[in-house]
C-alpha cells in the first residue's frame, strides 16, 4: 500500500503556536526526511516590510522541529531582495542566537552556480544559473507564505524556490532573456518603477489592480472575458505565464523542498506577491510533499489547485500530489478553514495558462514569434 500523503493544517490565534502544532502533526514524516545538515529557504520578497516576507516565528518554530527531528546544523539562504538586511530587520539573527545556524545571502555570498535549462516564451531553451548550495542540499526546507501572484496565480513553497536562480537570470523564469525585465523602451521603465519596494508603489499597484478588476467585471458582463477575446498584449503576457508554469516545474525537478511550511496566518490576496491586501486566516500548513502542501494552501485560499498550471504540471511529472482527494489532511479540515480570496488582477489572463496552441503571435516587444506547439492540455 502506498504511503499516505499527509498535510497538516492548523488554525490558531498564535502564529508560532500554529507552526509548532502543524509540524508536530507530521513529526514522523519529518524524522524520515530530515538530514543532519538542512537548508532553510525563507521568502524575503521584501527586506523592508514584514507582510510579504517570512516571519521570524515561522523560522524559529521550524528550526525547533528540524533539530528535534535530527538536524544538527541549518543554513538559512535567500536572495529575493537584500537578504542580509532582511535577516537583521526581521529578527532572524536574534531569534536563532546560540543555535547552530548560519545565514547565506545568495546575491552576495554564493560563489558556485549550476546550469539549469528553462523554456523561453518562444519555446526555445535558455540556460540559467542555479545556486549550488541549494541544488546540493540534502534536505531543503521552504518557508513560504500564502499569496496571490502576478504571473503564477498563487505562490507557495514551490514558487518560493525561484530565488535559487541567479539574480540576473530570474527573468528567464518568465521566459525572457537574462539581464533585463522582459520589456523595452518606456515599458521597461514602468516595470522597473513598479518593482520598487516602497509605499508609493504599493498604493499605486493596489489602485491599478482595483481598476483592472473593475474592467474585468465589465468585460465579463459584455461576454468578452473569453480566451478568444484576449488582446495581442494579453496573449504576449500569456506566453510568459505559460513559460513560468513550465519553468517552475523544471526548477522543482532540481530543488523541490523536502519539507514545506506555508504561513497563511496572514495571507495576501489581490496584488500579490508584494503589494497585495492582507487577510487574517490564522492558519499554518506543513508537510513533506511540497506539491500537496501547495495544493492544500491553494484550496484554503479558495482556488482549485488543479487549475493552477505549475501544480497540475508538477503532479503530471510525478513530483507530488495536487489532487485533494488523494491527500490526508491532519488537523483542521479544509472545509472549515477555507476562504474565497480575490485573485490577482491578471487572473483574467492567467486562467488561460493551458489554452495556447500552434500559432504566430506577437512577442512581448511586438516582434513576430512562432509558438512551437501546445503549451498545456485543454
Amino acid at each position: 500500500m502506498d504511503k499516505p500523503v499527509n498535510v497538516a493544517v492548523v488554525r490558531s490565534d498564535n502564529r508560532r503556536g500554529a507552526a509548532a502544532q502543524a509540524l508536530a502533526l507530521i513529526a514522523d514524516d519529518l524524522r524520515a526526511c530530515v538530514t543532519p545538515e538542512v537548508l532553510v529557504k525563507p521568502n524575503l520578497v521584501s527586506h523592508r516590510y514584514q507582510l510579504p516576507s517570512t516571519h521570524a516565528d515561522i523560522l524559529s518554530a521550524t528550526l525547533d522541529a528540524l533539530f528535534a527531528a535530527g538536524a544538527r546544523h541549518a543554513t538559512v539562504a535567500e536572495g529575493a531582495s537584500d537578504a542580509t538586511a532582511g535577516f537583521a530587520r526581521f529578527g532572524y539573527q536574534r531569534e536563532t542566537f546560540g543555535r547552530p545556524v548560519d545565514f547565506l545571502d545568495l546575491n552576495r555570498d554564493e560563489n558556485a552556480w549550476e546550469p539549469i535549462e528553462l523554456t523561453g516564451v518562444d519555446g526555445s531553451t535558455r540556460v540559467a544559473r542555479l545556486s549550488h548550495t541549494i541544488d546540493a542540499a540534502t534536505c531543503r526546507v521552504s518557508l513560504a507564505l500564502a499569496k496571490t501572484h502576478v504571473t503564477a496565480m498563487a505562490t507557495f513553497s514551490l514558487k518560493n524556490m525561484l530565488s535559487s536562480i541567479h539574480l540576473a537570470d530570474r527573468i528567464m523564469m518568465h521566459g525572457h532573456a537574462a539581464g533585463g525585465n522582459g520589456y523595452r523602451g518606456w515599458k521597461k521603465w514602468v516595470v522597473d518603477f513598479l518593482k520598487q519596494d516602497n509605499l508609493v508603489v504599493n498604493r499605486l499597484t493596489r489602485l491599478m489592480g482595483r481598476v483592472k478588476n473593475a474592467r474585468t467585471v465589465l468585460r465579463g458582463l459584455a461576454g468578452r472575458d473569453t480566451f478568444e477575446a484576449l488582446s495581442a498584449a494579453d496573449l504576449a503576457y500569456l506566453h510568459s505565464v505559460a513559460a513560468m508554469n513550465r519553468n517552475l516545474v523544471a526548477l522543482a525537478k532540481r530543488v523541490k523542498p523536502h519539507v514545506s511550511v506555508v504561513d497563511a496566518f496572514t495571507a495576501m490576496h489581490r496584488e500579490g506577491p508584494k503589494h497585495g491586501t492582507p487577510v487574517r486566516l490564522g492558519i499554518v500548513i506543513a508537510g513533506t510533499d511540497a506539491v500537496a502542501v501547495d495544493a492544500v494552501a491553494a484550496a484554503v485560499m479558495g482556488f482549485d489547485p488543479l487549475q493552477i498550471g505549475y501544480l497540475r504540471y508538477a503532479q503530471d511529472a510525478g513530483l507530488g500530489v495536487a489532487d485533494l482527494a488523494a491527500i490526508n489532511v491532519l488537523g483542521d479540515p479544509i472545509a472549515q478553514v477555507k476562504r474565497s480570496l480575490v485573485p490577482h488582477s491578471n487572473h483574467v489572463v492567467q486562467r488561460h495558462w493551458d489554452r495556447l496552441s500552434t500559432s504566430v503571435y506577437r512577442g512581448p516587444h511586438g516582434s513576430r514569434a512562432h509558438c512551437p506547439g501546445k503549451v498545456g492540455s485543454s
